[in-house]
């Protein structure tokens, strides 16, 4: 069963004067009402005849939502709940089909069935005259003189359906071939932000347009800053959607990109390099194996260390500078 909305619904003065996530909640409201009454027909306990507390909860709205849908004349109340009222120029009333009208509109379908098979399988016959008019082209036209005239009738239509309605190999038109993808540019990337943004840019060209063009360049240089400034204009969009932000209150876009950051996410730190020393656990991995090739005489607290302390100094420094050469590459 369908729930159908009158095209001239917009227009009623009613619609106009309610806000818009009441008309969303009526339509919510009317859709599962007429869901329950479908359901009602096949089997009379799947639904009571109107809706509750709950379903209103279900759809996301409120008592006081549902109060100004019925000073509207679009609700009333109806056995402990609530129902639709088709007004006439909003929407029209559902009308359910009866077991016998379900079961004609069945039957109906399979003869449709039945009869589109049967007109498919006689183009397919047809489409089989050309590959045998040849062959047989003696011996019809040696039986022509005694096929009655009705008979002769058919195998004129039929010829003449065979010109009109059979499969010709023409060849297909190439589709064009697509352009390829141009790699994304600052300058594209400006473009594509500035038309998500809410607000005013400015025009092209002029002063705004360009520091917001220049401040969206000095970000989008270094990865993390960008993602960074993404998530904060996504973040912005939904507070503009949500009310948090009123419309008047949107600055040009040059203005946001000088305080984006209140609105994007705290940037990870990266986790500090760690710093090889004589006595770490990597020097210790790549010099314990070679331990005994060294002297263990001496001390670092009379500035006499031993060969063994060099050596695993001389590691770390090592394993330090190929470190930084790797963070700089």
């Amino acid at each position: 069963m369908w729930f159908i909305i009158d095209d001239q619904m917009a227009d009623d003065r009613r619609i106009r004067r309610l806000p818009l996530a009441t008309v969303g909640l009526w339509v919510k409201l009317c859709v599962i009402h007429s869901k329950g009454v479908s359901m009602q027909a096949k089997d009379p306990a799947a639904y009571p005849g109107h809706f509750d507390k709950l379903d209103l909860k279900d759809a996301g709205g409120t008592m006081k939502q549902l109060q100004q849908l019925i000073d509207s004349g679009l609700m009333e109340e109806h056995d402990g709940g609530w129902r639709p009222v088709y007004a006439e120029g909003i929407c029209r009333e559902p009308r359910v089909l009866t077991e016998e009208q379900r079961e004609a509109r069945r039957k109906a379908g399979s003869k449709g069935g039945r009869r589109k098979a049967a007109n498919q399988k006689a183009k397919q016959t047809s489409g089989d005259l050309p590959e045998n008019s040849q062959a047989n082209g003696e011996q019809n036209s040696s039986e022509t003189g005694s096929k009655p005239s009705s008979k002769l009738l058919e195998d004129s239509q039929a010829k003449t359906w065979h010109k009109t309605d059979t499969y010709t190999d023409n060849p297909s038109p190439t589709p064009p071939a697509g352009k390829p993808k141009q790699p994304a540019t600052p300058e594209s990337g400006f473009d594509h932000f500035a038309e998500a943004y809410p607000g005013s840019v400015g025009a092209k060209g002029r002063k705004t347009e360009a520091e917001a063009r220049a401040l969206y360049a000095a970000i989008a240089g270094n990865p993390v800053e960008l993602t960074r400034l993404q998530t904060a204009l996504r973040r912005y969009k939904h507070a503009v959607n949500d009310g948090q932000v009123r419309t008047g209150h949107i600055p040009r876009l040059n203005t946001w990109l000088r305080q984006w950051e209140t609105w994007a996410p705290e940037p990870i730190s990266p986790p500090p390099s760690h710093k090889h020393t004589w006595n770490c656990e990597h020097v210790h991995q790549l010099m314990d194996p070679h331990e005994d090739e060294y002297d263990h005489t001496g001390s670092l607290r009379t500035g006499n260390p031993s060969e063994w302390w060099k050596a695993c100094q001389a590691c770390a420094d090592e394993l330090n500078q190929q470190q930084t050469s790797k963070e700089k590459q």
